[in-house]
C-alpha cells in the first residue's frame, strides 16, 4: 500500500514530482519480438545450420541428400507485476491526486525490470532443442578480454575493444550494412570513451561529442545503462548484440490500470501493472561480450 503519510507535511501544497530514474527501457526493445503468444513456453525460432555443396557429379549415380542441421529458440515467460492502493482519506489530508505520477513511476519500474530480464538471459543459458530441454550456454569465444587495448594489464572500454568485438562480428558473418550493432554502457565507460581522440576529435568522429553525444561511431549504437552487472573478478560485463540476435515474447503486454477496490473501506483507488514476457539469445554469432576494469 502507497505510504502518503510523509505528504503530510506539505500543508496544502499540491507539488509532486518523480526523482529522477531510469524510465525508459534501454535494452529490451532492441531484440526481434513476438506478441500474442500462449502457453508456458513458445519456440520463438526454427533455425537451419550451414550446408555444402558437393564438387563432384557422376553419371546414374543416387541422388544427393545433403545434411542439414536444425536447432529451436525457446522462451519461457515470467510474470511483472506491480501494484498500490490509494485511499480518498488520505488524499484528503495531503491536497493532491498522485495517481498519474504513480502511474508514470509504475512503468518506469516495469522498464527497468525489463531491461534487468533481458540482461538475465543475455548472459544466461538459452534453451534449445526440439522441446527447450537443451541448454546452451554464451558462447566464451565471443567474449572480448578485459586486457584489450591495455598492453597486457586489465583496463577499461576503449576503442580497441570496440574494434575487436566488430572483427569478431564480421568473422561470424554479420554483415553491419544490414544489422546495427548494440553496445551497452556504463555512465563511466562512456565518460572513458569521451576521453578519447578517436572518439571525441571530429578529425576521425563527425558527430564527436555533439550534445555531449559520440554519435554512431564506428557505426554502434552506444546504451548507457546502470544496471550492467560485473563478473566474479569485478569486471564490468558488458552486452554487445544485433537486435534479430536477442528475442522478446510478450505473452500480456505491461499495461497500467486504475480501479476501484470494493472489497475495502472506502473503495480506495487500486493502481495496478500485470505482465507476462520473456528473453532468449535467438543467435549466439551475434551476441557478444566485452569485458572492462573500472578500478
Amino acid at each position: 500500500m502507497a505510504n502518503l503519510n510523509d505528504l503530510r507535511i506539505q500543508d496544502y501544497s499540491s507539488n509532486i514530482e518523480l526523482l529522477f530514474q531510469q524510465k525508459k527501457a534501454k535494452l529490451a526493445l532492441n531484440a526481434r519480438e513476438e506478441r500474442g503468444v500462449e502457453g508456458k513456453a513458445v519456440r520463438m525460432l526454427s533455425q537451419v545450420g550451414e550446408t555444402s555443396v558437393s564438387t563432384n557429379y557422376t553419371l546414374n549415380q543416387p541422388v544427393m541428400n545433403a545434411e542439414i542441421g536444425h536447432d529451436s529458440r525457446w522462451v519461457y515467460s515470467e510474470d511483472i507485476v506491480w501494484g498500490t492502493t490509494v485511499n480518498d482519506i488520505q488524499l484528503l489530508e495531503t491536497n493532491i491526486r498522485p495517481q498519474g505520477v504513480y502511474v508514470t513511476s509504475a512503468v518506469s519500474a516495469v522498464n527497468r525490470e525489463r531491461d534487468a530480464k533481458f540482461l538475465k538471459a543475455f548472459f544466461g543459458d538459452a534453451k534449445t532443442g526440439e522441446t527447450g530441454d537443451t541448454t546452451t550456454s554464451f558462447d566464451t569465444n565471443n567474449v572480448v578480454g578485459v586486457t584489450t587495448g591495455g598492453g597486457g594489464s586489465a583496463t577499461g572500454m576503449n576503442v580497441e575493444k570496440l574494434r575487436e568485438v566488430k572483427k569478431m562480428g564480421r568473422e561470424n558473418n554479420i554483415d553491419f550494412e544490414m544489422y546495427r550493432l548494440n553496445v551497452a554502457v556504463s555512465p563511466h565507460q562512456y565518460d572513458e570513451l569521451l576521453a578519447q581522440e578517436l572518439v571525441s576529435s571530429g578529425d576521425y568522429n563527425r558527430t564527436a561529442l555533439a550534445d555531449d553525444n559520440i554519435g554512431n561511431f564506428l557505426g554502434i549504437n552506444f546504451i548507457i545503462s546502470n544496471l550492467l552487472e560485473t563478473d566474479a573478478n569485478g569486471y564490468r560485463r558488458n552486452p554487445v548484440w544485433v537486435d534479430s540476435a536477442m528475442g522478446r515474447a510478450v505473452w500480456k503486454e505491461a499495461v497500467p490500470t486504475i480501479r476501484k477496490l470494493p472489497n475495502i473501506q472506502n473503495n480506495p483507488d487500486y493502481i495496478e501493472v500485470i505482465g507476462k514476457e520473456g528473453y532468449t539469445r535467438l543467435n549466439e554469432q551475434g551476441c557478444f561480450e566485452i569485458k572492462c576494469d573500472e578500478a
